[in-house]
């Protein structure tokens, strides 16, 4: 199943091997590495920038023009935009409407999950199997798997991209 998954860990020289480590798993049995981006959260944590990364599917060294370059482009530019969209949209609406709505978009999930001048590994993987991530990053290196289904956020994308033109 396709997903997008984003990597923490307390000390970021261990971001840096579990990309190296995945790189090295990818097209198992199991997972497949799509894309691949180590992401850092600014000072003031309004912007964020690629500090390496990697795209297997279009063959390209950079990821920038794949899904993960259009996650981190959206977050990298109007985020601002992006918050006053879903605080516009739950601002006006019913208590039934918001119980039913996801309100927490991919750029959020991101934007809450790093802090100031915290790294993260984002992957865009085909897993048909939890336990290599776990075993490797998690059990091994000490990190914090947090998987999301990818058409959930191909869906915040186009959203995000109706809202910004």
């Amino acid at each position: 199943m396709k997903k997008i998954a984003l990597v923490t860990f307390e000390d970021q020289a261990k971001t840096y091997e579990a990309l190296s480590q995945v790189k090295q798993i990818s097209k198992s049995n199991t997972l497949e590495l799509k894309q691949a981006a180590i992401i850092q959260k600014n000072d003031d944590g309004s912007d964020f920038t690629i500090k390496d990364s990697l795209d297997y599917e279009s063959g390209d060294r950079i990821a920038t023009g794949g899904i993960i370059g259009m996650i981190v482009g959206i977050l990298g530019g109007p985020l601002g935009v992006l918050c006053g969209w879903i605080v516009g949209d739950l601002a006006g609406i019913g208590t039934n409407y918001v119980k039913n709505k996801k309100t927490m978009t991919i750029f959020d999930f991101i934007a809450s999950r790093l802090a100031k001048n915290e790294v993260g590994l984002l992957l865009y993987i085909d897993e048909k199997d939890n336990d290599l991530l776990n075993t490797m990053l998690v059990e091994k290196l000490g990190g914090t798997i947090e998987r999301i289904n990818y058409d959930s956020v191909d869906e915040d994308i186009k959203t995000a991209k109706k809202h910004l033109n």
